[in-house]
This record gives structure tokens, C-alpha cells and sequence, in this order.
């Protein structure tokens, strides 16, 4: 499998190993990222330590370093959803099964988040824990599908078992 087809391509089956390839490229690349950023934001005098937001650069390196930022953000986004779609192929199931393996948990934490929030916490409600522990549970039942279930054997609908290429 090509490198850009690995990164880019949503169609074929990739298994866990190289799903979990995939996480150890990006991990450490995410937190350079936000060295690169924290390094950045600490570096303009008086605007973060005061708890103020940090500013868009105006000089051109800056400019050019934030466009930059912000591709490889987006590449890498992109590249995510097309090795987690290639994933869930190998599990033999559609690519909609991101939305309930990840956007809907998130959405589910959100609004129980910002609900206790606005509440102070110590008073949340029942119906907000319960959205958080199903958010929770949803959340780990993506783990257990994408990262730990071998895929299908033998050809599914989306391709040929990537272990007998």
C-alpha cells in the first residue's frame, strides 16, 4: 500500500496493526504541534500570561507558520478519518459508524459538560450523567471495535483481508 493511499484513500481495509501505525505517527507529531504552538503563544509578551487569547501573527514568518499549522491540522484530520474509515471496513462495517464511535460521543460530553458547567457541577442532574456514562461507554466500544477485534476473514464488501495481501 502506497503512503498517500495509506494517509488519503477512504476505500480498501487496512487492520489493527496498521491502525495503531497509524496512532504512533501521529501522536507524537500532534504534541510537537503543540509545543510548536505552546512555544509560540508564550513568546508574545503580555498577551497569554494575562490570560488574554493569542493573537494571529502579523509579521510574514508568522503568517506563513500559522498557514502551515493549520494545513498539516487539516491533513492530518483528513488522514484520521480516512484510516478510521478503512478500519471499519476491515470490521465489515460502513463509514457513518465514525459519526457513533466518535461525534456522537462528543457531542453527548459536550452537552453534559457544559450543562454542569452552567449548573456548578455538584448538582448535575441524573439525565447528564447517564448522557456522560454513555458517552463513556460509546467511546469504548470504538476502542474495542477499531483497536482490538481483528477484521473479517477472507474478502467482505470492502475489499480483500488486508493479512492475506
Amino acid at each position: 500500500m502506497r503512503a498517500r493511499d495509506y494517509f488519503f484513500s477512504f476505500t480498501g481495509r487496512i487492520n489493527r496493526a496498521r491502525w495503531w501505525l497509524f496512532l504512533a505517527i501521529v501522536t507524537p507529531s500532534l504534541m510537537f504541534m503543540l509545543m510548536a504552538f505552546w512555544t509560540y503563544a508564550l513568546s508574545i509578551p503580555g498577551a497569554y500570561e494575562n490570560g488574554g487569547p493569542t493573537p494571529w501573527p502579523s509579521d510574514p514568518v508568522g503568517i506563513v507558520g500559522a498557514i502551515l499549522f493549520f494545513a498539516v491540522l487539516f491533513s492530518i484530520f483528513v488522514a484520521a478519518l480516512a484510516v478510521t474509515v478503512k478500519r471499519l471496513h476491515d470490521r465489515d462495517k460502513a463509514w457513518w459508524w465514525i459519526a457513533i464511535f466518535v461525534f456522537v460521543p462528543d457531542l453527548m460530553f459536550a452537552g453534559a459538560f457544559s450543562k454542569a458547567v452552567t449548573i456548578g457541577g455538584a448538582n448535575m442532574s441524573d439525565a447528564l450523567r447517564v448522557a456522560g456514562f454513555a458517552a463513556a461507554a460509546l467511546y469504548l466500544w470504538g476502542f474495542v471495535e477499531l483497536a482490538c477485534l481483528p477484521g473479517t476473514r477472507g474478502v467482505n464488501r470492502f475489499g480483500p483481508d488486508p493479512l492475506a495481501l
